[in-house]
């Protein structure tokens, strides 16, 4: 039995970018689909291949969608949390695409500064809280919570 102790961290809630109104969109989807008899959790990069993380080489707003009929952002947790005190690279987390029916919510956005001078393929840990809906043709629905653990580079390997 671990006896290690477990802590996330909240992003920045107002956090100063200097992001005007060409900034780039990083998208970044969580996917759980059901293919060829196995259920797969995956993540993807549109647009980028081989890339199970998110790459920040300059001051972004990162959008992450998750896509499942089961996948909602978490009722009780922040959507997103990081593994160590980032507050001064990412924050202003924001919701959207609300799912009145579920009372959850399926993306969010928040932005990341670019961690200029910091060496190629710095890992920065974080969570994706997320709820998992069991049985939704229940008269009342369960909810598995779970902390999903991608990473972001911050900057990216050198070779992205």
């Amino acid at each position: 039995m671990s006896t290690l102790n477990y802590t996330q961290y909240g992003l920045a809630p107002l956090i100063d970018v200097e992001l005007d109104d060409t900034a780039t969109l990083l998208k970044f989807n969580v996917v759980l689909e059901a293919k060829d008899g196995w259920i797969s959790l995956r993540y993807e990069q549109p647009g980028v291949t081989d890339h199970d993380y998110i790459a920040i080489s300059q001051n972004s707003i990162v959008e992450i969608k998750l896509i499942g009929e089961q996948l909602f952002f978490s009722k009780n947790y922040d959507a997103i949390t990081t593994e160590e005190p980032l507050s001064s690279f990412y924050g202003g987390l924001t919701y959207d695409d609300y799912r009145a029916e579920q009372d959850r919510y399926k993306t969010v956005r928040f932005q990341a500064r670019y961690n200029q001078g910091g060496k190629y393929g710095t890992r920065h840990g974080f969570n994706i809280n997320i709820d998992l809906l069991q049985n939704p043709s229940a008269t009342e629905p369960k909810w598995i919570p779970l902390s999903i653990d991608p990473d972001i580079k911050n900057p990216p390997p050198k070779d992205d």
